[in-house]
Protein backbone atom coordinates (compact mmCIF):
# COMPACT_ATOMS: atom_id res chain seq x y z
CA UNK A 1 0.00 0.00 0.00
CA UNK A 2 2.57 2.25 1.19
CA UNK A 3 4.93 1.74 -2.70
CA UNK A 4 1.70 2.44 -4.24
CA UNK A 5 1.40 5.89 -2.45
CA UNK A 6 5.04 6.94 -3.17
CA UNK A 7 4.95 6.14 -6.71
CA UNK A 8 1.60 8.03 -7.24
CA UNK A 9 3.49 11.04 -5.03
CA UNK A 10 7.22 10.52 -7.71
CA UNK A 11 4.34 10.56 -10.56
CA UNK A 12 2.98 13.38 -9.15
CA UNK A 13 6.57 15.49 -8.71
CA UNK A 14 7.92 14.25 -12.07
CA UNK A 15 4.11 16.17 -13.74
CA UNK A 16 5.29 19.47 -11.59
CA UNK A 17 8.94 19.08 -12.62
CA UNK A 18 7.63 18.48 -16.10
CA UNK A 19 4.83 21.46 -16.13
CA UNK A 20 7.15 23.54 -14.60
CA UNK A 21 10.33 23.27 -17.12
CA UNK A 22 7.20 23.55 -19.91
CA UNK A 23 5.94 26.61 -18.83
CA UNK A 24 9.28 28.32 -18.56
CA UNK A 25 10.06 27.08 -22.25
CA UNK A 26 6.66 28.03 -23.46
CA UNK A 27 6.18 31.91 -24.90
CA UNK A 28 5.39 34.57 -22.84
CA UNK A 29 1.97 34.77 -23.83
CA UNK A 30 1.43 31.04 -22.56
CA UNK A 31 3.37 32.13 -19.50
CA UNK A 32 1.10 35.05 -19.05
CA UNK A 33 -2.61 32.92 -19.19
CA UNK A 34 -1.08 30.25 -17.29
CA UNK A 35 -0.49 32.95 -14.45
CA UNK A 36 -4.02 34.73 -15.13
CA UNK A 37 -5.41 31.29 -14.87
CA UNK A 38 -3.62 30.24 -11.62
CA UNK A 39 -4.39 34.02 -9.78
CA UNK A 40 -8.11 33.26 -10.99
CA UNK A 41 -7.83 29.94 -9.14
CA UNK A 42 -5.89 31.32 -6.14
CA UNK A 43 -8.85 34.39 -5.99
CA UNK A 44 -11.17 31.48 -5.81
CA UNK A 45 -9.88 29.29 -2.63
CA UNK A 46 -9.48 32.24 -0.81
CA UNK A 47 -12.90 33.24 -1.23
CA UNK A 48 -13.92 29.65 -0.23
CA UNK A 49 -11.98 29.31 2.37
CA UNK A 50 -13.13 32.90 3.88
CA UNK A 51 -16.67 31.94 3.38
CA UNK A 52 -15.94 28.44 5.20
CA UNK A 53 -14.05 30.27 8.38
CA UNK A 54 -17.52 33.01 8.63
CA UNK A 55 -19.67 29.47 8.53
CA UNK A 56 -17.37 28.11 11.64
CA UNK A 57 -17.62 31.22 13.33
CA UNK A 58 -21.36 31.85 13.26
CA UNK A 59 -21.18 27.41 13.70
CA UNK A 60 -18.85 27.94 17.16
CA UNK A 61 -21.02 31.15 18.11
CA UNK A 62 -24.68 28.90 17.49
CA UNK A 63 -22.83 26.02 19.76
CA UNK A 64 -21.55 28.61 22.34
CA UNK A 65 -24.93 30.29 22.68
CA UNK A 66 -26.78 27.10 23.08
CA UNK A 67 -24.32 26.18 25.97
CA UNK A 68 -25.57 29.62 27.52
CA UNK A 69 -29.10 28.59 27.27
CA UNK A 70 -28.41 25.16 28.46
CA UNK A 71 -26.33 26.54 31.41
CA UNK A 72 -28.88 29.17 32.33
CA UNK A 73 -31.87 26.74 32.14
CA UNK A 74 -31.06 23.58 33.36
CA UNK A 75 -27.72 23.82 35.60
CA UNK A 76 -28.04 26.83 37.32
CA UNK A 77 -31.59 25.84 38.97
CA UNK A 78 -30.24 22.63 39.44
CA UNK A 79 -27.09 23.86 41.46
CA UNK A 80 -29.16 26.79 43.23
CA UNK A 81 -31.18 23.86 44.58
CA UNK A 82 -27.79 21.72 45.37
CA UNK A 83 -26.79 24.69 47.39
CA UNK A 84 -30.27 25.56 49.23
CA UNK A 85 -29.75 21.45 50.17
CA UNK A 86 -26.13 22.17 51.23
CA UNK A 87 -26.61 24.85 53.41
CA UNK A 88 -29.87 22.67 55.04
CA UNK A 89 -27.49 19.83 55.84
CA UNK A 90 -25.00 22.33 57.26
CA UNK A 91 -27.40 24.12 59.42
CA UNK A 92 -28.30 20.90 60.60
CA UNK A 93 -24.89 19.47 60.99
CA UNK A 94 -23.96 22.31 63.06
CA UNK A 95 -26.87 21.82 65.25
CA UNK A 96 -25.52 18.41 66.12
CA UNK A 97 -22.58 19.78 66.91
CA UNK A 98 -23.57 22.15 69.08
CA UNK A 99 -26.72 19.21 70.64
CA UNK A 100 -22.84 17.07 71.04
CA UNK A 101 -20.75 20.02 73.05
CA UNK A 102 -23.84 20.70 75.04
CA UNK A 103 -23.98 17.12 75.97
CA UNK A 104 -20.48 16.48 76.47
CA UNK A 105 -20.61 19.47 79.10
CA UNK A 106 -23.25 17.64 80.94
CA UNK A 107 -21.43 14.55 81.01
CA UNK A 108 -18.57 16.41 82.45
CA UNK A 109 -20.61 17.69 84.59
CA UNK A 110 -22.24 14.78 85.44
CA UNK A 111 -18.84 12.76 86.11
CA UNK A 112 -17.48 15.57 88.70
CA UNK A 113 -20.84 15.59 90.41
CA UNK A 114 -20.84 11.90 91.14
CA UNK A 115 -16.81 11.88 92.10
CA UNK A 116 -17.51 14.28 94.30
CA UNK A 117 -20.87 13.12 96.37
CA UNK A 118 -20.93 9.76 95.23
CA UNK A 119 -17.54 8.07 95.13
CA UNK A 120 -15.46 9.84 97.53
CA UNK A 121 -18.25 9.22 100.03
CA UNK A 122 -18.10 5.52 99.61
CA UNK A 123 -13.56 5.89 99.15
CA UNK A 124 -13.57 7.07 102.70
CA UNK A 125 -16.24 4.46 104.21
CA UNK A 126 -14.22 1.89 102.79
CA UNK A 127 -10.91 2.75 103.88
CA UNK A 128 -12.59 3.50 107.54
CA UNK A 129 -13.56 0.15 107.65
CA UNK A 130 -10.28 -1.60 106.22
CA UNK A 131 -8.61 0.62 108.91
CA UNK A 132 -10.79 -0.50 111.64
CA UNK A 133 -10.59 -4.46 110.30
CA UNK A 134 -6.87 -4.22 110.01
CA UNK A 135 -6.62 -2.85 113.50
CA UNK A 136 -8.82 -5.48 115.23
CA UNK A 137 -7.03 -8.24 113.37
CA UNK A 138 -3.71 -6.83 114.52
CA UNK A 139 -5.17 -6.51 118.07
CA UNK A 140 -6.82 -10.01 117.83
CA UNK A 141 -3.60 -11.50 117.31
CA UNK A 142 -1.77 -9.31 120.04
CA UNK A 143 -1.70 -12.07 122.60
CA UNK A 144 -1.68 -15.30 120.44
CA UNK A 145 1.27 -17.02 120.38
CA UNK A 146 3.77 -16.90 117.33
CA UNK A 147 3.61 -19.82 114.91
CA UNK A 148 6.46 -21.18 113.29
CA UNK A 149 6.78 -21.65 110.07
CA UNK A 150 8.27 -25.50 110.59
CA UNK A 151 4.85 -26.74 112.48
CA UNK A 152 1.64 -27.52 111.08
Amino acid sequence: MLRWIGIGLGVLLLLLIAAVVGLYLAPVGVREATRDIFIIILGFFTLASTILTIAILFGLLYVLNRLDRLARLSLMPKLDELSVKLNDVLDSTRTLAANAKDTAGTVVGTTGFVSERVVSPIIRVSSLVTGVAAAATTFARRDAPERFSGES
